[in-house]
């Protein structure tokens, strides 16, 4: 067997998070940083995601969004408008556009140089085209060159108050399996898979149909917070400072733009919209 690498070399890289592959990478993660890599996720974007926690100021508006662009990036790449030509006041043609693309952020790269700019599109008619900001601040850039390129939609935006970063993620990636969330005691559509849930066991009144009734059973259960848990606060805990708090909230969108929900990942090994039987 031929060697590229010595393995002095290749144990080397092994401790560099950028470098390592595998079971390193996920073993650097999780014991120097606490941070598990979810089953299939892609390791590019692990590792994008580590090395903006590590490299850059802790709890700073760049280092919030190079950690959340590089997690969400698998996501980003689903959603592009190729092909397209803002002109310096912000206006572009586009026939796949809809009015979902609105109030996005979105990644411009230049065709003929690769150059990327964070642009925030504020308006989209579907089928004709649509408006990136002209104005500048701290969340975007100003657009006032006319350039060529692609779009590439991102699924969350950032807003930063009062020891807060809010989080706004497209109301996509959170949907769960039709199963799991149902109108209080609608029966499974035909064809769906079972889901789990939690079942509703605490009715001390099964004349009144609160909680469930005798021919399906308890209604599911479901239990709501503001706390935000999971990769999002593991990773949190990591990127903001004592004191800052972190929300995650669900924005719900005029359609769809095939993001498709986060559980796809561990459960199709893939991002993107996922369907039955595969």
């Amino acid at each position: 067997m031929t060697l590229t690498l010595s393995r002095t070399e290749a144990a080397r890289r092994d401790t560099l998070h950028h470098r390592a592959e595998g079971r390193a990478l996920d073993l650097l993660s999780e014991r120097l940083y606490g941070l598990l890599r979810p089953a299939n996720y892609p390791r590019d974007a692990w590792a994008r995601m580590l090395t903006a926690l590590i490299y850059q100021p802790r709890g700073t508006f760049r280092s919030v969004f190079a950690v959340f662009d590089a997690l969400f990036s698998p996501w980003a790449s689903l959603v592009l408008l190729e092909g397209v030509t803002i002109s310096a006041t912000g206006s572009f043609t586009s026939t796949d556009i809809t009015t979902a693309h609105a109030g996005r952020w979105a990644w411009f790269t230049e065709d003929d140089t690769g150059a990327r700019f964070l642009v925030w599109v504020t308006l989209a008619f579907a089928g004709s085209g649509g408006y990136v900001s002209t104005v500048g601040n701290g969340y975007w850039e100003a657009w006032d060159t006319e350039r060529t390129g692609t779009l590439s939609f991102l699924p969350f935006s950032i807003l930063e108050r009062d020891c807060e970063v809010i989080v706004g993620l497209d109301a996509e990636l959170l949907s769960a399996p039709p199963t799991y969330l149902q109108e209080a005691g609608d029966a499974r559509p035909s064809g769906e898979p079972f889901g789990g849930h939690l079942l509703n066991l605490f009715d001390i009144d099964p004349a009144t149909l609160d909680y469930g009734d005798q021919d399906r059973g308890p209604f599911p259960l479901y239990l709501t917070g503001s706390e935000v848990g999971g990769l999002f606060g593991a990773v949190a805990r990591v990127l903001l400072p004592a004191g800052v708090r972190l929300t995650v909230q669900s924005v719900v969108f005029a359609d769809s733009l095939g993001f498709g929900p986060i559980y796809a990942i561990p459960r199709f090994g893939r991002v993107g919209v996922p369907t039955l039987g595969t």
